[in-house]
């Protein structure tokens, strides 16, 4: 192990107050180090990252080094902050208060190596230790506790009722049976009763409610750091009323108390609550013995200074034009109280360029015009880690890897330059993100002669590769070779057991955005106006429904249970519909209509689909060990009605008979994967791939889609649009006639008489 390692060991070991390393310029550079000084001295270490953005890319980075090392106690915890501004109005994203709570929540509940927070964490006020321990439930098999108090406890920390349970942060209950699903659970878990007793707990799939495995010990985690209850809010409006008694306040505290009155939440709460409930904590108090390593201390300190400006100058403006806010005090430290903790922890500094170049930011900070103290904020440089500060440097070289975008002859010629030159000792590893990719970066490699150490290819993920002579290593990522694999079309599944909603849970989800006022369409009496559910007693029972507005003011209720009668009415002229007459026959007339609509495009489908029997078309053979290879490169995990598509579209591809099949999906759901695989498929058997889209900057994202997707594989994919000039389209087009293109995408010009493929 290097030398400067070893003296950065024994300051962090000796536990000295502020050590500064610089040196390291990426993120997954100072992930190497810090999960290996974590191993060492079995410290907690607490990484504060600019904003919310720099999160999950140290998360990805510390687990792959942490797996990599084999730590037994490699649990990362991630701690986001609220980004949504106090004073707007509007309560933070859902996600972030679900990923917050459960940071908070594990802090107390589970070992952890790593927590990543950011910049805004270390100044948000919170709530204490013990209040999240409490919002949360860890029950085990044959001890007490009272159901009554698990479902207390679990709406007050944000769970929500439903019948069955589809998603996490859901509670349902069925005399001495509780259902629930924990935000960090990959299935819900069945909870008997006997009495106060546990008697069981069973994890179970939510599409089929079928048990999966008896469990011994469950912990539930809250939804929300904050306990809020009916008389929570209730109290809130007590006090606001004092507290914003001035005339000027009074239309907009209305806004909100007549919620609170009733119980219920309203927009922004969370940043109103601490009224009520003052909170006495912050982020310091859940970590009181670790290693607070603040990466790039300049870009930290630079974003709180601009926060406490934004934010004193906010609660100035809603002041002065009566609307109601708490002061900044009292939801985020005071830069006096954050500058005395950060003094009383130890502190590692990440700084890229050094403390020279920090102190050089200090002194133009220092020659600029003092800023202005606004309600008890300062918006003058908070100085928070001074330069001028006493502080062991420690310097580790870093550097990163060269970008080759899927030149793989100049990464050979590297790999053997680097082969010829660097001693024994080095090391030089290639990070994959899947194993179908790495078989198939092994295989370019011996069509090249290239030799590598056995293991040098790891699968994972891994931001960035670099360089870091101090240790003889280099260690290159899958985006320096074949560029950066970016989808935003597929979303990654969280675990291994990925969760699957319901089918009666995205029906009714389905309606969850239905507004009064919306026009819908009842199976039999047509067009309708949507005006809200109504519970009405009938024969001792209540039961709800949903009342529908026709012509002449008429009214129809429609059971909750019979929905399935009614849909959205969708159409380009959806604010300007002409409301049907119950018991009239203008309804039956329009489905009549359709009828023989529907009727005469049956027959010309039949006609144009016996046609189609009598062609033969080409059978594509199964597929080849390339097939599996770019699939396996696929870095998510495929939902099942993708899988099934895929499927259904290499046997159309497999048969004779010419394929024509329609697959519909939001966006989002992963189509273009179906749409690459088979256009793999199609290429591997010696065929051409078009792919038509309806805008030019359709087909440039896809474009880039595919050619990130095909870069391994010797696939030549080509763009036809008017992104393209015209000598560049005509090139093209020439190219595609001699079968030198393999997969052309492009808007209707591909259509093109010159076009020929």
């Amino acid at each position: 192990m290097a030398d400067v390692f070893d003296k950065l060991l024994r300051e962090i070991s000796s536990g000295s107050r502020l050590v500064s390393l610089s040196g390291l310029i990426s993120v997954a550079a100072k992930a190497f180090v810090l999960a290996r000084l974590r191993t060492e001295t079995g410290k907690v270490f607490a990484v504060v990252t600019e904003s919310n953005s720099g999160l999950d890319a140290w998360n990805s980075d510390l687990s792959y080094f942490q797996s990599e090392i084999s730590d037994p106690k490699s649990n990362i915890i991630v701690l986001p902050s609220f980004e949504a501004d106090p004073y707007s109005g509007v309560s933070p994203h859902a996600e972030t208060q679900e990923r917050r709570s459960l940071g908070l929540w594990q802090l107390q509940n589970s070992d952890s190596g790593f927590v990543i927070l950011s910049a805004r964490s270390l100044i948000q006020r919170s709530v204490t230790p013990d209040e999240i321990a409490a919002l949360g439930c860890v029950l085990t098999r044959d001890q007490d506790f009272p159901p009554e108090t698990l479902i207390e406890r679990l709406f007050a920390g944000g769970y929500v009722r439903e019948e069955p349970i589809f998603g996490p942060g859901q509670l349902s209950v069925r005399g001495g049976i509780v259902d629930a699903w924990s935000p960090d659970a990959p299935a819900p878990v069945r909870i008997e009763f006997f009495g106060d007793t546990v008697e069981s707990i069973r994890a179970f799939d939510p599409e089929t409610q079928l048990s999966t495995g008896q469990l011994k010990e469950i912990a539930i985690a809250p939804m929300r750091e904050f306990a809020a209850s009916a008389q929570d809010f209730k109290d809130w409006a007590f006090f606001a009323r004092e507290r914003f008694a001035a005339d000027k306040f009074a239309r907009n505290l209305k806004d909100r108390t007549d919620f609170a009155d009733e119980g219920e939440t309203f927009s922004g709460w969370e940043f109103f609550i601490p009224l009520s409930k003052p909170l006495s904590s912050s982020v310091f108090d859940h970590l009181p013995d670790c290693v607070f390593v603040i990466d790039e201390p300049a870009a930290v300190e630079h974003l709180l200074t601009g926060l406490y400006e934004h934010v004193g100058d906010n609660y100035r403006s809603i002041t002065e034009s009566g609307e109601v806010g708490l002061a900044p005090e009292e939801l985020f430290l005071a830069p006096d109280e954050l500058r005395t903790k950060l003094e009383k922890m130890f502190r590692l500094e990440l700084r890229s360029l050094g403390r020279t170049a920090g102190g050089t930011d200090e002194e133009f900070q220092i020659m600029s015009e003092p800023g202005t103290i606004v309600t008890g904020v300062s918006a003058a440089p908070l100085f928070l880690f001074s330069t001028a500060e006493k502080a062991s440097e420690i310097e580790i070289h870093s550097r990163s890897t060269r970008k080759f975008h899927g030149n793989i002859q100049a990464f050979v010629i590297e790999l053997g330059s680097r082969a010829k030159t660097q001693s024994p000792q080095s090391k030089t590893e290639i990070v994959i993100q899947t194993p179908g990719m790495a078989e198939r970066l092994e295989e370019i490699l011996r069509e090249y002669d290239a030799s590598l150490a056995t293991d040098s290819i790891r699968i994972g993920d891994l931001s960035s590769g670099f360089e870091m002579p101090a240790f003889d290593l280099t260690l290159y990522t899958e985006g320096d070779i074949f560029g950066d694999v970016t989808q935003a079309e597929f979303r990654p599944a969280k675990d291994k057991g990925q969760r699957t909603k319901s089918k009666l849970g995205a029906f009714i989800s389905d309606f969850r955005d239905l507004k009064t006022g919306d026009f819908v369409v009842h199976i039999d009496h047509g067009i309708g106006r949507f005006d809200g559910l109504q519970t009405i007693s009938s024969q001792g029972t209540d039961r709800e429904f949903m009342l529908l507005i026709y012509a002449d003011n008429a009214k129809l209720f429609v059971p909750v249970e019979r929905m399935d009668l009614v849909s959205r009415y969708s159409s380009g002229e959806a604010t300007s519909a002409t409301l049907d007459r119950l018991g009239g026959i203008g309804w039956q007339k329009t489905k009549a209509k359709a009828k023989r609509a529907m009727r005469d495009m049956a027959d010309e489908l039949l006609r144009l689909y016996a046609e189609r029997k009598l062609v033969t078309g080409h059978a594509f053979s199964p597929d080849a060990p390339w097939q599996h290879e770019f699939e396996d490169a696929f870095p998510y995990d495929l939902t099942v009605d993708q899988a099934a598509a895929i499927e259904d579209v290499k046997t159309d591809m497999e048969t004779a008979t010419p394929m024509d099949r329609l697959i519909i999906g939001d966006v989002g759901y992963g189509k273009t994967e179906v749409a690459m695989r088979a256009a793999f498929k199609a290429v591997m058997d010696g065929k051409q791939a078009a792919i038509l889209t309806p805008t030019t900057v359709l087909a440039y994202q896809h474009f880039e889609t595919f050619k990130k997707r095909f870069a391994a594989f010797p696939v030549n994919v080509e763009l036809l649009s008017r992104f393209r000039s015209s000598k560049e389209q005509k090139s093209v087009a020439e190219s595609a006639g001699k079968g030198e293109v393999d997969v052309l995408i492009g808007t209707h010009r591909i259509l093109s008489v010159d076009v020929k493929m």
